[in-house]
């Protein structure tokens, strides 16, 4: 589909360096109002005004920071007041039993109208046929999709069409608590991976009841940085092949001085129980972690006396590389297509995305990051610079199955004393058994 997108003009440079940086890595205006008619039509077959309904949407908003009471309170009622007749349930999820929630809800047929996406779930909803293609429903599509940043709409184009638009964009730095590192008798965050470990262990000395570095998960979003950063990678670049690359060397290499951290006590935070890590950063638990802008959100809503630091995520050989996030936005409903298409709409809309930024989402509505409120959120600055050499994940239907076969290799590795080497040799085994279905 040849599309026609008209651009606005990006007079900041805080746009430019965003625009850079997405597209590198892997894009309605107005208050919401929807005025587009779907070539879909309604529930009857009928192109038309939107009829009245009742929209369930999914999503994994945090209700750690204000981003769902955000949602609950300020969004969703302006929508319904804009839209009289359409009332949205909005319905929370943690992020993997949302995943979870919409691969069984496909199966069993029971959905909801519009879900939150992550980016890296829009390949395998449409390759279940589960996504409405956006492009080919709603004849205002060009019209809206030209109000947002280009790199974080592509991450909702498979093939030739649009199954999302894109909600936010996002990725990691390093967080490290200056008070901690003063304790261990350091005055600057780790610039190098080799910086990175070497610091560890005095921050441990310095705080033998803590850590010196929290990590909350063990999947690919999490380790993934890692391995960017030090040489290796988990698929080929043609994503057709794991061996060679999730089992190379530089892969086992990492993996074994992140494995000696944690059995040493350096490193915590994704074992069941263990202090939640965000909240473990502001009261002293993790000297360090890499987390996203949302953090800040959530340290002025729960820990508004602690002042933290940011820095880039510390590079190894192939220098700072961290994950590019974000959530895209998804239509799953046959039946009110026209209704969720102005939810849609709204949620990408210059106000929406002004309210979520202001909660911790960089938006990727171009009149709202070039509004002046906005632009004057300073914690957003570190993020944009991080974004330059970020790396989306493998944009693949299969990749949530990889992730989850890495994760249960993360944890063999880092709970047990397994060889390492053996542990990636049959990761990898797997991985290209499924990519050859």
């Amino acid at each position: 589909m040849n599309m026609k997108m008209k651009r606005g003009r990006l007079s900041s440079s805080i746009i430019a360096i965003l625009l850079i940086a997405v597209l590198a890595g892997c894009g309605n205006g107005g208050s919401g109002e929807g005025n587009g008619t779907a070539s879909g039509g309604n529930e009857n077959g009928e192109a038309g005004a939107p009829k009245s309904a009742t929209l369930t949407f999914w999503h994994h908003y945090s209700t750690a920071s204000p981003e769902e009471k955000t949602l609950n309170e300020v969004l969703i009622p302006k929508f319904e007041a804009e839209h009289p007749g359409i009332k949205v349930n909005a319905v929370a999820f943690p992020w993997d039993q949302l995943h979870k929630k919409i691969q069984i809800g496909g199966s069993a047929g029971e959905l909801p109208d519009v879900a939150r996406l992550d980016i890296i779930w829009v390949p395998e909803f449409q390759d279940a046929g589960l996504l409405v293609p956006l492009d080919e429903q709603f004849a205002d599509f060009d019209e809206v999709v030209g109000q947002l940043l280009e790199g974080p709409v592509s991450t909702a184009k498979v093939g030739d069409h649009y199954y999302a638009l894109p909600l936010n964009t996002n990725t990691k730095v390093l967080f490290w608590n200056k008070d901690l590192f003063a304790k261990a008798g350091l005055t600057e965050a780790p610039a190098t991976t080799d910086q990175f470990f070497s610091e560890l262990g005095k921050l441990k000395a310095a705080n033998p009841d803590g850590w010196g570095y929290g990590e909350p998960a063990l999947q690919g979003w999490n380790i993934l940085p890692w391995l960017w950063s030090n040489g290796a990678d988990v698929l080929s670049p043609q994503y057709d092949s794991a061996t060679g690359y999730l089992n190379a060397p530089e892969t086992a290499n990492i993996l074994k001085r992140l494995r000696e951290a944690y059995k040493q006590g350096e490193l915590a935070g994704f074992e069941q129980g263990n202090v939640p890590v965000t909240e473990g950063h502001a009261n002293g638990t993790y000297a360090m972690m890499a987390e996203g802008p949302w953090a800040f959100a959530q340290f002025q809503s729960q820990f508004p006396d602690f002042q933290t630091a940011v820095a880039p995520f510390p590079g190894g050989e192939t220098g700072s590389v961290q994950v590019l996030g974000g959530e895209d936005i998804g239509i799953f409903s046959q039946k009110h297509k026209q209704e969720s298409w102005e939810f849609v709409k709204f949620m990408t809309s210059e106000f929406a995305q002004k309210e979520m930024a202001k909660a911790g989402q960089i938006p990727v509505n171009m009149q709202a990051i070039e509004d002046e409120e906005i632009r004057k959120i300073e914690y957003f600055a570190p993020f944009l610079e991080q974004l330059k050499t970020a790396k989306a994940r493998p944009p693949i239907p299969e990749w949530p199955q990889i992730d989850r076969i890495l994760s249960d290799t993360m944890s063999s590795i880092f709970m047990t004393d397994r060889d390492i080497q053996a542990e990636l040799d049959a990761a990898a085994e797997s991985i290209d058994a499924l990519l050859a279905k």
